[in-house]
């Protein structure tokens, strides 16, 4: 493995009701902007959650900036930074609690309000909104946003762009091309505008995993 590398996974293998989903996932990633590629149903939200911290793997272990989601998490998870695709978050809650909470949670303080990157996506007139009265496009922003908070040395996005205005995706599209100098950042995406405006790293499942996901 790279001494480098910010992110790391070793023989992750992860199954639903017994149904292997892939098996011996494994790669090391320096700072730069890589992107999941593979057809739907070959695992790469589930390899996400994985790395993410969100979901415990059936074998195999991950590295956050050193720091092991096993033995480590909480540290780990400090460094890390992490938008799902869909929102799960509590109804009532509004961007701005989201935003004090994942602070809380990695110890810094909650980001201006609102700062330089919630006014590129569009935040600004949401953040007091409740989720449930917020679009997707909008929800989707506020997870993205939240994924940044503490300056993390890796964050994982699935699917990022979905769902997003195009003024929110030009911004988006900077702040990961950006961001990406000095951090690790790992995206699953559909997106192929993305990928070539941004000039990210394809890596293909089946080049990370031993199987089904290679087949």
């Amino acid at each position: 493995m790279s001494s480098d590398a910010l992110l790391r996974a070793e023989g992750l293998s992860a199954s639903y009701d017994g149904r292997l989903v892939f098996r011996g996932a494994s790669l090391s990633l320096g700072p730069g902007l890589y992107t999941l590629q593979g057809a739907n149903g070959r695992g790469k939200s589930t390899f996400l959650r994985l790395l993410a911290g969100a979901q415990l793997p059936d074998s195999g272990e991950a590295w956050i900036a050193g720091m092991s989601l096993r033995d480590a998490p909480r540290a780990a998870r400090r460094r890390l930074g992490y938008a799902p695709d869909e929102s799960h978050i509590y109804p009532f809650m509004t961007g701005r609690d989201l935003f004090r909470f994942v602070a809380n949670a990695k110890g810094v303080a909650p980001p201006a309000d609102p700062d330089d990157f919630s006014a590129d996506l569009g935040l600004g007139p949401f953040l007091a909104v409740r989720f449930d009265a917020m679009s997707l496009g909008t929800q989707k922003k506020v997870l993205l946003r939240a994924a940044f908070i503490g300056s993390p040395r890796v964050v994982l996005l699935d699917e990022p762009s979905n769902g997003i205005d195009a003024a929110a995706r030009r911004a988006l599209f900077e702040k990961l091309c950006d961001y990406a100098a000095d951090a690790t950042i790992l995206c699953a995406t559909h997106d192929a505008t993305m990928i070539e405006e941004t000039g990210a790293t394809a890596l293909a499942m089946s080049q990370i995993c031993l199987g089904p996901s290679a087949r």
